[in-house]
């Protein structure tokens, strides 16, 4: 008998088999229940390397020894004709059998339940799974499950006329409708957005109502002759194709005549679809916004131009509604339109918060005493609230800007940011959200920032693919781009990948100063000094004195280790930030490192003079968490001692109990400057453990000088957490290499 029957006569080859698949099954469950008690990423790795270990020894054991009727003796004892191997063997393969059942079955349960929100970053799917009609819908089964009779989408409208300047006269009209729409309470009506990409579509109607999710839809032509127009319109049911209603409109052409037109248009749609309008509403589709003709050409121009979040265009968008509101003074809508494109201007392009604040308050001020019915202004509204930190009165104003238009799927997207700053009402920001994504199934920006509120959750996986979602849709669109740049730097840890993202997004646009700030941050944890001083250049070409130059000038001057001119550059940013309060506190945390515990604590203060006040800090502690924990340590030795105290066991209790009840990688917060605080480090590097397990790299070396980590700064442990997050930067900096060679996979 040779070497190979006598393993199989033996059983070694099944008693191998059966441990690898006994391991395999062993670690999946281990690897679940430990990193839901968040255990430290040492002990499944001890357990792997005993396990292996284990294997080597099963295969002796199976040479060696053989099981008989009185037991375990070695095989040189037994008597082959007394060996009992082929009963042994067929035990063996039904162990086999019921483990790789179990195998089965558990790959089958991963593979079908929800996305995992835990799984290593490195190893996220870089494809998509699937595709679907918009960057933010439901597949078409969902859709289809939810379409209410009363819902309805307005394809564009063709340009019957011969002169293509026309186009922008015919885009209005259709815009203007679907804005007269949208006040319809009692109506779903998809925002103009997702309609747009159906303009010269060979797709069914029914296919294109399945896709929206609506019931009913409505096609268009206008035609502009001399001083006349005319628009004719029909309205089809989805289901059967028929047509439920159709009109032609012949008119003279003015300003009053079009706003009369669409309002009758608005109300014919009511009517078929057995919407009852309140007096409100019925008001407020009669409005006419503007009697100019020129006014309104040039607020169409500046809606289109206002879409693309390209900081060139915006910056033409901003001077097109200026015409507007010159040309006609009355015109509301076109007032709201220029406080929001001043506000993305400064988002991002490259003027300031505090030029953009008084134009956008004087607009908005203006349109609610032209309108005080006008549901895009109280939207507007909420935003200036929201940049001064006025909350409250915020979402008062997100709320009746809802009311008023309640099929304004800005006001429900820019209400999800709002909410994205208390972490308890996650869940509220995500349904928030969907409701955006509902009216405007089509936009990108909308599903760029779903991904966000998918990210916050903590379902990073779904964050992932949602992103990469609207890349394949729109790859167009730069500012998902940027999006999908920032969840990988500052979540996932992929800074290599935040470089990649980057550059592409500056390609597209190249004058977003906000862009190269998001490249400069990835190149400096990486800590490519080269490449950020590169970079900090770019943006001083673009605007020396901007915020993020400021910005980014300061932590160039932190990672340098450069006190002097860290707080030369502090004082020079501080002024910039009145409207960003968690950056303004960065500052506090960044005089902390340098010693000056005073100064932080003036910082901290200035920013929520609530800290010194019990009854403010559950609003306090959800909106600035890893803050709090910083303030606590502050507040205790400063003098505060008993009221930084309290405050630290409140957060702590809010970190540990609250927080994770709803979000998914609570870990990402940082609680291990609490646990610090408090004096508790093995909760401190278990805590930096399970962070590194999850790759949050995102801020460590800057971090790790904050006085309180000296409790640990020479333990074992963390000394290894920090070794192998250098490793991970390390090897991400060789892929960027390998990138800049053109020799990347």
């Amino acid at each position: 008998m040779n070497f190979f029957d006598e393993l199989k006569r033996r059983n070694v080859f099944k008693v191998g088999i059966a441990y690898l698949v006994g391991t395999w099954l062993l670690l999946q469950i281990a690897d679940m229940l430990l990193d839901n008690i968040g255990a430290p990423a040492w002990v499944l790795q001890t357990m792997f390397v005993v396990l292996g270990v284990g294997f080597f020894v099963a295969i002796f054991f199976a040479w060696a020894f053989e099981m008989t009727p009185d037991g375990v003796k070695r095989e040189k004892d037994v008597d082959r004709s007394q060996s009992i191997t082929p009963q042994t063997g067929k035990k063996l393969n039904n162990v086999i059998t019921a483990m790789m059942a179990l195998a089965i079955a558990y790959l089958l349960y991963d593979k079908l339940s929800e996305p995992d929100s835990t799984p290593d970053a490195n190893q996220i799917a870089e494809q998509l799974a699937e595709s679907s009609p918009g960057p933010g819908t439901n597949d078409s089964v969902e859709n289809e499950a939810t379409i209410t009779r009363q819902s309805i989408a307005v394809l564009p409208f063709d340009n019957r006329s011969n002169d293509e300047d026309d186009e922008f006269f015919v885009e209005g009209i259709h815009d203007n409708l679907l804005t007269n729409l949208a006040r319809i309470g009692s109506l779903k009506v998809i925002s103009r957005t997702s309609v747009m990409r159906y303009k010269d579509t060979q797709i069914p109607i029914p296919e294109i109502a399945i896709e929206l999710g609506v019931a009913t839809i409505m096609e268009g032509a206008v035609q502009r002759s001399g001083s006349m127009v005319r628009i004719n319109v029909q309205l089809i049911d989805a289901k059967t194709d028929e047509h439920l209603w159709a009109e032609i409109y012949d008119r003279q052409l003015s300003a009053e005549n079009l706003f009369a037109i669409q309002s009758e248009i608005s109300q014919a749609i009511a009517d078929a679809l057995e919407a009852t309008l309140s007096s409100e509403e019925q008001q407020r589709i009669n409005t006419v916004p503007t009697d100019n003709l020129a006014a309104y050409d040039a607020f169409l121009r500046g809606r289109q131009l206002m879409a693309t979040r390209d900081s060139a265009k915006l910056e033409l968008a901003k001077e097109a509604f200026t015409t507007a509101v010159e040309l006609d003074p009355q015109f509301a809508l076109a007032w709201v339109n220029l406080a929001d494109s001043t506000h993305l201007l400064a988002a991002y392009g490259t003027l300031s918060d505090d030029d953009a604040m008084p134009i956008r308050e004087k607009a908005v001020e203006r349109a609610l005493q032209l309108d005080s019915q006008l549901g895009e202004a109280y939207s507007s509204l909420a935003q200036i609230h929201s940049d001064n930190l006025r909350y409250e009165q915020a979402e008062a104003a997100y709320q009746r800007s809802i009311e008023l238009s309640p099929n304004y799927a800005t006001a429900y997207h820019w209400y999800a940011i709002l909410l994205g700053y208390f972490p308890l009402r996650v869940q509220e920001r995500v349904e928030m959200i969907k409701e955006a994504v509902e009216l405007d199934p089509g936009s990108s920006i909308i599903g760029s920032n779903l991904a966000s509120a998918y990210a916050a959750q903590g379902l990073y996986s779904l964050a992932q693919r949602q992103y990469q979602k609207v890349m394949q849709l729109d790859p167009d669109f730069q500012q998902v781009v940027v999006n999908f740049a920032d969840f990988n730097l500052f979540t996932l840890g992929r800074f290599d990948k935040g470089v990649e993202l980057s550059l592409k997004a500056l390609a597209m646009d190249p004058g977003s100063i906000g862009n190269l700030s998001t490249l400069a941050t990835a190149y400096d944890e990486l800590n490519d000094r080269k490449a950020f001083e590169a970079t900090l250049r770019d943006m001083e070409s673009l605007d020396a004195n901007h915020l993020w130059t400021a910005f980014m000038t300061v932590i160039g001057s932190m990672s340098n280790d450069n006190p002097a001119g860290s707080r030369e550059a502090i004082n020079w940013v501080l002024p910039k930030l009145k409207y960003y309060p968690g950056l303004t506190n960065l500052m506090g945390n960044f005089e902390l490192v340098m010693g000056d515990t005073n100064r932080s604590r003036d910082i901290y203060l200035t920013v929520s003079p609530g800290w010194l006040e019990p009854d403010a800090w559950e609003q306090l502690i959800s909106q600035f968490t890893t803050q709090a924990c910083l303030v606590s340590w502050v507040l205790i030795n400063t003098g505060d001692q008993q009221l930084g105290t309290d405050l630290l066991v409140q957060t702590i209790e809010y970190l540990d109990e609250a927080l994770p009840a709803v979000i998914e990688h609570a870990d990402a917060f940082a609680p291990e400057t609490c646990y610090l605080t408090a004096g508790d480090t093995e909760k401190a590097l278990s805590s930096l453990e399970t962070q590194l397990a999850h790759n949050h790299l995102f801020g460590w070396d800057i971090s790790f000088r904050l006085p309180m980590y000296d409790l640990i700064r020479t333990e074992p442990r963390f000394l290894a957490v920090i070794a192998e997050r250098e490793r991970r930067v390390a090897k991400q900096r060789e892929a960027i290499a390998k990138m800049n060679a053109g020799t990347a996979p």
